[in-house]
């Protein structure tokens, strides 16, 4: 079993985390979440710009659009 050391106190990627959930920890923690489940799934076993980048997430803001677009 390899062990890979976690990039997640690189300041690019504590940045791409902190404006994606919005700032909110619940949405940190989802955000994390799904990002770990992926990393596993996928067999990168870190979490990492590119597992971010292709996890099913939207923002807070991103979600209101969403709605708002279906509204009409």
């Amino acid at each position: 079993m390899r062990v890979l050391a976690s990039i997640l106190t690189n300041p690019d990627l504590m940045r791409f985390i902190l404006d994606k959930s919005e700032g909110t920890i619940g949405e940190m923690m989802t955000l994390l979440s799904k990002a770990a489940v992926l990393a596993i799934e996928s067999s990168e076993e870190m979490i990492n710009k590119k597992i971010l980048a292709k996890i099913d997430y939207q923002s807070p803001t991103e979600r209101q659009r969403t709605f708002e677009r279906a509204i009409g």
